[in-house]
């Protein structure tokens, strides 16, 4: 019993105190226009946007809506994805690593509205999105990684400390980033879909 103890694995965060909507059986046929497989914030997402475009949409999931990799998220909206943008350039040139950067602000800045729009009680903070280095080679690639924000026009600095305590031999921040709850995020963002009539279904695991 011990043992197994040991190993449980801890509720998360965003999963305490909050019960996740349970949805009716896929066990007949059933049309749609457009049916969306996977019930995490991408799939819901595009459940959300493709209602609000007037689409017959069915959101389907095998397990609890929001309950895999988006219910165990780090819950940081950011287009700060590693150290990519060097990398995008040296590969795509600076365009299209332009182009990334831009996607990732408009999917922020929509999030941002959604959440003003119907008034989403789901602690959205901008906050400043930060990567670090522990070693001196690491330190290099982010001072790589910053001329390429410089190149690309991306908010943000170097420093040799973070706001917080861990050690490092150089940070590398991105401005007006954000976090947020993420699962009072997304059952709003459910409550619209059903709003305008979208359906959400989950599919019994013999299925798949």
């Amino acid at each position: 019993m011990e043992q197994q103890d040991r190993w449980t694995k801890p509720e998360p965060l965003w999963r305490e105190e909050i019960s996740l909507p349970k949805f009716e059986a896929l066990n007949e046929d059933k049309a749609t226009e457009v049916a969306i497989v996977g019930g995490g914030i991408t799939g819901i997402t595009t459940a959300y946007l493709l209602a609000k475009a007037g689409k017959k949409v069915t959101l389907l999931e095998a397990d609890e809506l929001m309950n895999g990799t988006t219910g165990h998220t780090t819950a940081k909206v950011t287009a700060q994805h590693g150290l990519i943008y060097n990398e995008l350039i040296q590969h795509f040139g600076e365009e299209e690593a332009s182009l990334y950067y831009q996607a990732q602000m408009d999917a922020l800045q929509s999030m941002e509205e959604w959440v003003k729009k119907y008034e989403i009680d789901c602690n959205w903070e901008k906050e400043d999105a930060y990567l670090y280095a522990t070693t001196q080679k690491g330190a290099h690639k982010l001072e790589k990684e910053f001329e390429a924000y410089q190149k690309l026009g991306i908010p943000g600095g170097t420093q040799d400390a973070l706001p917080f305590d861990v050690e490092t031999t150089k940070a590398l921040s991105m401005k007006n980033q954000a976090r947020f709850h993420p699962i009072k995020y997304l059952l709003a963002l459910i409550k619209e879909f059903t709003k305008m009539g979208g359906k959400s279904l989950s599919i019994p695991r013999l299925l798949i």
